[in-house]
């Protein structure tokens, strides 16, 4: 299937118990694939992610394809006038298909219907593809540290 279809085909909805377990898993095997090892003490926002996704206007969104998750995001208040960007992943065999840019693209129109000015993330610096992915959808690079490179981007 070329992207464009891929693209067009996709639905994009809020997160329910049917695909709970499936956007969980879905995380976790990239978080396994970037690292090389899972340590199921860390992440425990993945334990309930409709309970930890549902408050103060956060959002988690899954991406459909055929009924299956293939891609996930979540926008959460940082403050009254910015968003986060998190748990932006995809399915390993449906990446370079432009799914995490519609992703991308309807979490910050969801930011923009909530009044955020501005949306911020992080991400690892040894991840050059997210890295570049970011950049590329217009986000700047706000500052780093030693492991994390942290995004901003203004929303028109």
């Amino acid at each position: 299937m070329n992207i464009n279809n891929l693209q067009q085909s996709m639905q994009i909805v809020l997160i329910t118990e049917q695909y709970e377990e499936a956007a969980r898993q879905l995380i976790l095997d990239g978080l396994e694939e970037r690292f090389g090892f899972l340590d199921h003490s860390f992440n425990p926002d993945l334990r309930n992610i409709i309970r930890n996704y549902s408050r103060n206007g956060d959002v988690f969104l899954v991406g459909l394809e055929d009924n299956k998750v293939v891609c996930t995001g979540a926008l959460t208040k940082e403050s009254e006038t910015a968003g986060r960007i998190q748990r932006m992943s995809v399915k390993k065999s449906h990446r370079r298909d432009g799914l995490a840019e519609s992703m991308l693209r309807k979490l910050e129109e969801t930011a923009r219907q909530q009044g955020y000015k501005k949306l911020v993330l992080e991400t690892n610096n040894e991840w050059h593809s997210a890295i570049e992915f970011y950049k590329k959808m217009g986000y700047g690079v706000d500052w780093k540290d030693s492991e994390r490179s942290h995004f901003v981007k203004l929303l028109g």
